[in-house]
């Protein structure tokens, strides 16, 4: 079933994790006993769906404001009977707020919201929680700006260069950087006060 959430998504241009940085995820999430996760962009539910799976004591909150994969993210957990389990919050990411407090907080949404995103989770996340970036490499255009001929395409990556610039300044925190990894993954862990 599962993969049958990810072939129709690759089929129809949805983007979704890559299997090296979903494997990168799952092992992170059980090495360091994650439980209470905080999604930031549903998609289908597909990373979701296979975050939940690892453990029946995981519990997902994904935030979609695409009403068409909200639907489809809804059909495909209950598909998957995790219902009671992964909660999806249809708004846009903005506007999402809540005291909650997580174990990982999981961004794989708007590129060049990230370090916006930053800093409206920040306070979500428990003191030894941790924050996972997906496509920090964005399909190697982080190298090669200069070449890219879409002016909005340009703009995008050079949106993703300044995040990985602001965050690697920031001494707010310890960065994991896996640019070897799926598209580029990168954690950040709060340093010790």
């Amino acid at each position: 079933m599962i993969e049958d959430i990810k072939e129709e998504a690759l089929q129809k241009g949805v983007p979704i994790i890559k299997d090296e940085g979903l494997a990168f995820l799952l092992n992170f999430i059980v090495q360091h006993d994650c439980q209470d996760i905080l999604e930031l962009g549903t998609a289908v539910a597909y990373s979701a769906i296979m975050m939940a799976n690892l453990n029946e004591k995981i519990t997902v909150d994904t935030i979609e404001k695409d009403e068409k994969l909200y639907k489809e993210a809804l059909k495909n957990i209950s598909d998957a009977g995790l219902n009671d389990r992964i909660t999806v919050h249809f708004m846009p990411i903005e506007e999402f707020s809540t005291d909650k407090k997580y174990d990982l907080i999981f961004v794989d949404a708007a590129k060049a919201q990230y370090g916006k995103y930053l800093e409206q989770f920040l306070d979500n996340l428990k003191e030894d929680g941790y924050m996972l970036f997906d496509n920090m490499i964005f399909h190697g255009l982080i190298y090669e700006v200069e070449t890219i001929s879409s002016r909005n395409l340009r703009n995008l990556v050079s949106k993703i260069n300044k995040f990985r610039d602001m965050v690697q300044k920031d001494e707010r925190f310890d960065i994991m950087m896996n640019d070897n990894v799926g598209d580029g993954v990168w954690v950040l862990t709060r340093r010790r006060k």
